[in-house]
């Protein structure tokens, strides 16, 4: 019997290689994953964007599509001067990788004393999706609602310096349904998810950092994000996400 290491059967070689194979798959893909990423242009994004979210339609998810949905509730906004910025799966379409969200997020500027103002105005178009919507909204800050077709929409208030700071630096971008949409920053984007800090943000991250990294203002990311993980109790998350830079844009 040959030493123990050195004996290697048909089938161990047959297993190691199928591993090797999909490894080396994975690995390939994940490349081309990133290349199409880096290289997309406006034209392709918005010839993809429909065919990932319309065909959540088929799948039993609520009628209506996504962006659509936005552009109703923005002209609502914008017919009663309400500040608002779209956060979230919305932005990230853009500056990060398209995938399939079924809610809308949003942060919009409520002066204080003006919330009972507000909130006749969220639900002349949305439906409450909780009984206390209204001391949720006054007391918490947020509004969870519905569209008319059943997408979730999370509504914040926002009334920090950061919060108007990210107000300041929203966008216009062209979606496809008539309308730009005004979405956050890719650099608001970026601070928001490294926040929040939770798996699907860190996923998401790697891919804004793939798409958006190279354009990014990274010191106005670390600038706005270091008292932000302070207050929140998440200061590591600031030498993990430079890492992430790091590992993709090596000096």
């Amino acid at each position: 019997m040959a030493p123990r290491g050195v004996y290697i059967d048909v089938m161990d070689i047959e297993y190691l290689k199928k591993n090797i194979d999909r490894e080396w798959g994975y690995r390939r893909a994940e490349e081309l994953r990133v290349q199409d990423l880096k290289n997309r242009t406006q034209e392709q994004w918005l010839e993809s964007l429909p065919y990932v979210h319309r065909s959540i339609l088929h799948l039993g998810e609520p009628n209506g599509y996504l962006f659509e949905e936005a552009a109703e509730l923005q002209q609502v906004l914008q017919a009663h001067d309400i500040r608002f910025c779209f956060i979230g799966g919305i932005p990230l379409q853009l500056w990060g990788e398209i995938r399939q969200t079924t809610d809308i997020d949003l942060t919009i500027v409520c002066e204080p004393g003006t919330e009972p103002d507000i909130l006749p105005v969220l639900n002349g178009y949305l439906n409450p999706r909780i009984e206390d919507s209204r001391e949720v909204f006054l007391l918490g800050s947020m509004y969870l609602g519905t569209t008319p077709n059943g997408k979730p929409v999370d509504v914040s208030i926002g009334s920090t310096s950061y919060e108007l700071r990210l107000m300041e630096r929203g966008v216009d971008h062209d979606y496809g349904v008539g309308v730009p949409l005004h979405i956050c920053s890719a650099v608001d984007l970026t601070v928001l998810k490294t926040v929040a800090g939770r798996m699907r943000d860190w996923a998401d991250l790697q891919r804004i950092i793939q798409r958006s990294g190279e354009t990014m203002d990274w010191d106005l990311v670390y600038e706005e994000l270091a008292p932000l993980l302070e207050m929140a109790g998440r200061d590591e998350n600031l030498p993990r996400l430079k890492q992430m830079v790091a590992d993709e844009y090596p000096s």
